[in-house]
């Protein structure tokens, strides 16, 4: 009997490590590329030899990972202590999330009722309290802070002109912050208790699926215009209502519409400002931890949150902005950063944001995003204007 026993856990003891070996193997190899050195050749001109040799990461600085290279060895060995404990008790979490969200939601479906102000106060709090512990068994620990009031109103009195007054309360049809990766909608979820805009391939997931539904989120389908269409008609119906206090759920723009690394803020989209209405900001900082950054760039959501849980622990850090309202002074003084007011808006927006956060500004989109790995995978460069997408 002792011997059987003895080779069962022996059994299970190399069973263990296996699979601990593989999950490893699986993330290094996603994430190995992004830190080996690639040169490619690039078109200069219209001649024959009018090419130089580029290092891709530098190309798209955008999508490349700044932090320090990934080790095998210390991938296997989170994975061997930390993962499975972090992942099984964040999926407990959300799970419990999910039924809670999904069933009240299926619940006044089948009723024809909408929500009331209670139902939605429940939800933001139960969003809140049950994604603050997800992150937190994710190993992900993020730092809310507001910087000094002298220091904001320098700059948004330079756009919003020299009487503008900070409003951190006020009314707001939105909010919105800078997107580095799948973290970004857990933090705003724990910080705010809201639902997103996302691609409909997120609707499919299991558990997370029935959450974003539950949080009456929108989606997406990033290649069908008439998709694109229906839902920026559902986020300016959701802005208003959210505006005139109505009971739905607060949502999460980010008008970027694709993640980067953290370093960078892409052109702005029209649908958080089309409304021309306030919108209240964040800064999300992926990258207090020099090892290990959370902004995802181009990594998978699945390969990026598997080595989240091998780290013992990541901080990121969270800025919350005054709420910006649009004025005259603004549509007048910056007229020439678009044709359309929603366009000088959204400039106003990026380039405040760019400003406290220290991001540089990019014209990328998120199929240069593709582009990269596409160049990174061939060793050869290719123009956006032609590249397609597999």
């Amino acid at each position: 009997m002792v011997t059987i026993w003895y080779f069962f856990k022996l059994g299970f003891l190399v069973i263990y490590t296996a699979i601990c070996a593989a999950i490893a193997y699986i993330i290094y190899k996603g994430e190995a590329k992004f830190y080996e050195p690639i040169y490619v050749l690039k078109k200069t001109g219209e001649g024959k030899d009018d090419e130089k040799r580029v290092y891709i990461h530098d190309e798209f600085d955008e999508f490349a990972r700044k932090d320090s290279p990934v080790s095998y060895l210390k991938l296997f060995m989170g994975t061997f202590t930390l993962f499975f404990f972090k992942l099984i008790t964040a999926i407990c979490i959300a799970w419990s999330l999910s039924i809670k969200l999904f069933r009240k939601l299926k619940q006044k479906e089948e009723k024809k009722e909408k929500f009331n102000a209670e139902d939605i106060k429940e939800n933001i709090e139960a969003t809140k309290t049950h994604t603050s512990y997800f992150l937190k068994f994710s190993g992900i620990f993020t730092i809310k802070m507001r910087l000094p009031d002298e220091k904001i109103l320098k700059i948004y009195q330079k756009y919003f002109g020299p009487d503008y007054k900070l409003d951190y309360d006020g009314k707001f049809c939105c909010y919105i912050s800078n997107h580095t990766s799948f973290n970004d909608i857990l933090i705003s979820m724990a910080n705010y208790g809201c639902g997103f805009i996302s691609k409909k391939e997120i609707k499919n997931v299991p558990i997370f699926g029935k959450i974003a539904q539950g949080l009456q989120s929108i989606f997406v389908d990033r290649y069908n215009p008439n998709s694109r269409k229906e839902v920026l008609d559902k986020l300016l119906e959701r802005q208003k209502d959210y505006m005139e206090g109505k009971p739905v759920m607060p949502i999460m723009v980010f008008p970027e519409g694709t993640t980067s690394s953290g370093r960078h803020l892409f052109k702005f989209k029209k649908g958080a400002f089309l409304n021309l209405f306030p919108v209240k900001p964040s800064i999300i900082h992926p990258n207090l931890n020099s090892q290990f950054h959370l902004g995802c760039g181009s990594t998978k959501v699945g390969i990026n949150y598997g080595r989240t849980l091998t780290e013992l622990f990541v901080q990121t850090e969270l800025i919350e902005l005054p709420i910006m309202t649009p004025n005259e002074y603004m549509f007048t003084n910056y007229k020439s950063l678009g044709n359309e007011k929603w366009e000088i808006y959204a400039e106003v927006a990026r380039e405040i944001m760019c400003e406290v956060g220290n991001f540089k500004k990019s014209d990328k989109v998120f199929l240069d995003s593709y582009r990269y790995q596409y160049c990174m995978k061939n060793r050869v460069y290719v123009e956006r204007d032609k590249y397609k997408k597999d």
